[in-house]
């Protein structure tokens, strides 16, 4: 259930202090721009979800983390690598990250992790067009742990839905991106649904934050976003690389499931009038 009585949820003072630091120290870690978090906050405090999207396209910079150099002119000549092998490393990386949701909530306190188990229906059948493959291990760095488990669990509530719903408007940006990036025009219907499930999550529960909340949990989720990167390109990069080459010759299949699959509606639940 939601919070019973309507309150501004704030941030935590000692974020600076306690997290970012922790935060910074992540590699790839980009933190924030101010312009990114003021225009993208006042999008959210209207209500217009949709224009949120719209303005984090805007304003926002898709590729959440700071590359190294040479990274980065891999990155840069991306559009270079074979259309497969592209395809292959992004499905792979995609269920790392939803794999490791689904984990993260099992390592949550016992009652904060039944309370986002049962309490947030809107949330259930997430991307269901992915289809089985591999799969790297990864997991959510500890500080975004730190950032969801507020001592009072209504905050904690809070925190995961602005944050699930957030990232959603974040990495629908990031797959309209990465469609031109890697030549794969077919990222453009992944991006909208990831577009619309944002837009029914927040239709479902929006909290009210203050501007600093909002600023942490964007900060939070770029912590995940810099070890996604970390995963990709500095923690397992040879493996990455090998699965792509093999995989893009040998599991084709799972590309023309991923498309066939965009063809079947998301699931959305009804929004209470």
């Amino acid at each position: 259930m939601r919070p019973s009585a309507r309150r501004v949820l704030d941030g935590d003072a000692d974020f600076d202090a306690r997290l970012l630091p922790r935060l910074c120290a992540l590699p790839y870690f980009r933190e924030a721009t101010a312009a990114e978090i003021d225009a993208s906050f006042a999008a959210y405090a209207s209500g217009d979800f949709e224009r949120l999207c719209e303005v984090w396209r805007e304003v926002a910079d898709p590729v959440r983390a700071t590359l190294p150099p040479k990274v980065a002119r891999a990155y840069g000549r991306a559009h270079l690598a074979p259309r497969r092998v592209s395809a292959y490393a992004f499905l792979s990386s995609l269920r790392a990250v939803l794999a490791a949701g689904v984990r993260f909530r099992a390592t949550l306190r016992p009652e904060l992790a039944r309370a986002l188990e049962t309490g947030f229906p809107w949330l259930e059948h997430r991307h269901e067009h992915v289809p089985p493959g591999f799969t790297p291990r990864f997991d959510f760095p500890p500080v975004f742990a730190a950032f969801i488990e507020a001592a009072d669990l209504d905050d904690a509530r809070a925190r995961w839905q602005l944050a699930a719903a957030l990232n959603e408007v974040q990495q629908s940006a990031y797959s309209l991106h990465a469609a031109a990036r890697f030549r794969l025009p077919e990222l453009t219907r992944h991006a909208a649904r990831e577009r619309a499930l944002a837009v029914s999550y927040f239709s479902h529960w929006a909290p009210e934050v203050t501007r600093e909340l909002w600023r942490q949990c964007v900060l939070s989720l770029d912590g995940l976003n810099a070890a996604v990167f970390a995963l990709l390109c500095e923690e397992r990069p040879a493996e990455m690389i090998a699965r792509s080459l093999v995989g893009a010759l040998t599991s084709g299949g799972e590309w023309r499931a991923f498309r066939a699959g965009l063809d079947v509606p998301q699931w959305l639940l009804p929004v209470a009038r």
